[in-house]
């Protein structure tokens, strides 16, 4: 299976006068926005004085699916110097569609104008994954740890002696961090797939790292395996989003030796797919939603 991005970019087209507090000159207008003739691909960021037009060029994700991305709002402003934002809190600023849009007649043809949504939604959709992850006891086991970005919820369950944490990672530079950052940490440095079958947990986490496994089923139905009855799995993942950037953004970004690490953008529907079947009974659901992040997070007990 292909990997592929879990973004795209919307690159700057042209601007747009549009002064304060007057109506959109392009309201009037008829036929295709000049610069955008697919609205689809395209959007109008509102700024002082102006809108500018950017327009989604790439073709690592087709017209369908920029669509459905706009649609749910998964569109941000990166405001990073990096060649890649990685504290999406920081770094990414949340756009939502100007109310005037909805009701324009030019809605089919016009590609319509966003503005910054004014919160942070990244950090709204993390606090119930700390919650869950602050009251976890007995053994965990965390799939595609990485390094262990949710250390300090679990830390206070480890040291009191009612956590036990094994961190399964292929990557074992990641995991030298991990130990670091949770001293009384197990590590295993593979797969899901090579650990032994005979090891049981009252917890399996997936957090951001089932979209990187070439088989998001076998990974749940290996982790089901090595479930505690009444234990639970918790799964967190990212869909797809767009990024509008600078010019200079994006070549710096053009620059970088970074690859591709998702095999699929799946959503927490297409997850429930690949969990048909198996024991487990569905507790929680939280899908990308617009006016969230784009961020989802299904959570199932073993029967």
């Amino acid at each position: 299976m292909a990997r592929r991005s879990n973004s795209f970019d919307f690159e700057p087209a042209r601007d747009v006068v549009r002064p304060a507090g007057t109506a959109c000159p392009l309201s009037s207008e008829s036929g295709p926005l000049a610069g955008a003739p697919n609205p689809g691909r395209a959007l109008l960021l509102r700024l002082k004085g102006r809108m500018r037009l950017f327009v989604a060029h790439g073709r690592d994700f087709d017209d369908d699916e920029v669509a459905r991305v706009k649609a749910l709002g998964q569109i941000y402003v990166d405001r990073s110097a990096k060649q890649w934002p990685d504290d999406f809190s920081a770094d990414l600023v949340a756009l939502a569609p100007v109310a005037e849009c909805g009701a324009c007649a030019r809605r089919g043809d016009c590609p319509g104008a966003f503005r910054a949504r004014g919160h942070d939604v990244f950090a709204e959709d993390e606090a119930p994954i700390r919650a869950i992850l602050r009251g976890l006891t007995g053994r965990v086991l965390d799939v595609g740890a990485g390094d262990a970005p949710y250390a300090a919820e679990l830390r206070p369950g480890a040291e009191a002696g009612l956590l036990e944490y094994l961190a399964v990672d292929p990557d074992a530079q990641r995991l030298s961090l991990v130990r670091g950052r949770l001293p009384r940490a197990e590590t295993f440095v593979g797969s899901l797939d090579e650990l032994g079958a005979e090891q049981h947990f009252d917890h399996v986490l997936f957090l951001r790292s089932l979209n990187h496994l070439p088989d998001a089923r076998r990974a749940v139905a290996s982790a089901c395996e090595r479930l505690t009855p009444g234990g639970t799995l918790l799964l967190v993942d990212d869909g797809a989003f767009g990024l509008v950037r600078s010019a200079a953004q994006r070549a710096r970004a053009q620059q970088g030796s970074g690859s591709f690490e998702h095999f699929r953008n799946d959503s927490s529907v297409d997850v429930r797919a690949h969990v048909a079947g198996l024991p487990l009974r569905l507790l929680e659901e939280r899908p990308i939603r617009p006016g969230g992040s784009n961020q989802w997070l299904l959570r199932y007990q073993k029967e």
